[in-house]
């Protein structure tokens, strides 16, 4: 980890999606069965979010605990997925150590888990539009964990 004007930067670098290295934090979706969750009476809403480029920095983690979410690029955009195990809860600057990166070559989509930290995924070539099903109560169904507010440090991923 190294400091920029007064932000921590901790860098992660990015791995292939596989099926195996994503299961902490859910699924991926390429062929057969997706499993998707809901919790407390939630419905899924589904809908298409675009993204253009943009510095691969995060600043910040969201998780959803009553609806997994599952996002898919159309047309075979490459992505990067950054998330982070359920159990911790960014209280502390040490559980940046268990964020981890994703390079999503386009072929398959994530479900993420329950509770799973995620940032992105956001386009690593001109934009990307993903088919994004999550639960409708999401805007009342999302935690942040601020990383530059209030732990004073960005993750900045390297592909």
């Amino acid at each position: 980890m190294h400091t920029t004007s007064m932000v921590a930067i901790h860098t992660v670098r990015a791995e292939p999606l596989t099926p195996a290295s994503f299961a902490p934090f859910g699924q991926v979706v390429a062929a057969g069965e997706a499993v998707m969750e809901l919790r407390d009476g939630e419905a899924f809403h589904l809908n298409v979010l675009h993204y253009d480029r943009r510095s691969l920095r995060c600043d910040h983690l969201n998780r959803h605990h009553r609806a997994t979410q599952m996002l898919v690029a159309l047309a075979g955009k490459p992505t990067l997925l950054v998330v982070a195990p359920a159990e911790y809860d960014f209280s502390s600057g040490e559980h940046l150590t268990h964020v981890r990166a994703f390079l999503c070559d386009g072929s398959a989509g994530v479900n993420l888990g329950l509770g799973t930290w995620h940032w992105g995924p956001y386009p690593v070539a001109d934009y990307v539009d993903l088919v994004n099903v999550q639960g409708r109560g999401f805007a009342n169904d999302n935690e942040v964990a601020h990383l530059e507010r209030d732990l004073d440090t960005v993750v900045e991923v390297v592909l």
